[in-house]
């Protein structure tokens, strides 16, 4: 779990500071991820599915000018891996959410949108809104997102994952 955790601060910090740059680092984390910590083919499923879902809405917000990238018109190949690097802690170092839905609510509505403003303070993304009207937005959003991905982690995740 611990592992987990520090590999994913690590990913997240070198995405968001040196960008694309950082993606083979980043890729080489995940793919000892599912290595080393992963004994189950589901959770590559479930990594999948929330990196999508996860690209999907960071997408739309920044279609609806949320979120500001200099660099293309969508949203960064730094943040897709981002999103892949995220999901793949559900299983271990955010496992610990897994029973409680309001757990998950409030952690992903008040902690999640952290992550965002953390990224606007190293010049990764530009808000098209008020800090406040955006981390009110991104709370609702990410609220809404960790109760849906620790929904479709237990139903795509018959047998728990181990917890290294």
């Amino acid at each position: 779990m611990l592992i987990n955790l520090i590999g994913f601060n690590v990913s997240w910090f070198g995405l968001v500071y040196w960008g694309n740059n950082f993606i083979p680092f980043a890729f080489i984390l995940l793919l000892a991820h599912l290595f080393f910590q992963s004994k189950n083919y589901k959770e590559m499923l479930l990594i999948l599915l929330v990196s999508a879902i996860g690209i999907g809405v960071d997408s739309l917000l920044q279609q609806l000018n949320i979120f500001i990238f200099t660099e293309a018109t969508h949203i960064p190949f730094w943040l897709m891996m981002l999103w892949a690097s995220f999901a793949a802690t559900i299983c271990h170092s955010l496992q610990f959410l897994a029973s409680s839905k309001v757990l998950q609510f409030v952690v992903g509505g008040l902690v999640s949108p952290l992550s965002y403003i953390a990224g606007y303070k190293l010049s990764a993304v530009d808000f098209g809104y008020s800090m406040l009207t955006t981390y009110t937005i991104l709370a609702l959003v990410w609220a809404i997102l960790f109760i849906l991905f620790f929904y479709l982690k237990s139903k795509i995740i018959i047998q728990e994952v181990n917890h290294v």
